[in-house]
């Protein structure tokens, strides 16, 4: 499917779902707090921080599906013609591994609070560095082809194509 950029629910859910995770990074701490709590004693203390942890990690999952859906059904414009084959496979690898971290994420949390499972805190655990040096990429390359090379591809995620 061919499209010309993105539409606006496309990039909605992309800025929502940035706030949300920018978020849980924010308030991972008391959580991971009440997690230890939970493993050393095998009593939950459920806060508002364990709150304002797990909403907006279920929101995660359900946007991240909503996109997920939206990207099969209504597809997503081609890659900039200027960017070499190898840049194109490094950016739908880098775009897969986006889409199993916003899913994985949160199910790896689910599973670690509500079964005490410290092997799915661990994977949880490992799923967020690789998220975040994924994010780290993904803003430097969005921010050198907008500025440095000058190719427009920021701006495909700022304005809408409907």
């Amino acid at each position: 499917m061919s499209v010309t950029g993105y539409s606006r629910m496309q990039i909605r859910l992309h800025w929502a779902v940035f706030a949300l995770v920018a978020l849980q990074f924010l308030l991972a701490g008391g959580m991971s707090s009440a997690f230890d709590k939970f493993m050393e004693t095998g009593e939950k203390s459920f806060s508002i921080l364990v709150a304002l942890h797990i909403l907006p990690g279920v929101l995660v999952l359900i946007l991240a599906v909503w996109r997920i859906v939206l990207r099969m059904l209504r597809g997503v414009p081609a890659p900039d013609p200027s960017h070499s084959p190898a840049q194109v496979m490094v950016a739908r690898v880098m775009y897969g591994l986006f889409y199993v971290l916003l899913v994985l994420l949160p199910v790896s949390g689910m599973v670690a609070w509500s079964q005490g499972s410290g092997m799915a805190g661990n994977v949880h655990s490992a799923l967020r560095v690789v998220l975040m040096i994924l994010i780290v990429l993904h803003v430097a390359a969005a921010l050198a082809g907008q500025y440095i090379k000058k190719d427009g591809t920021l701006a495909r995620m700022m304005k809408s194509a409907d």
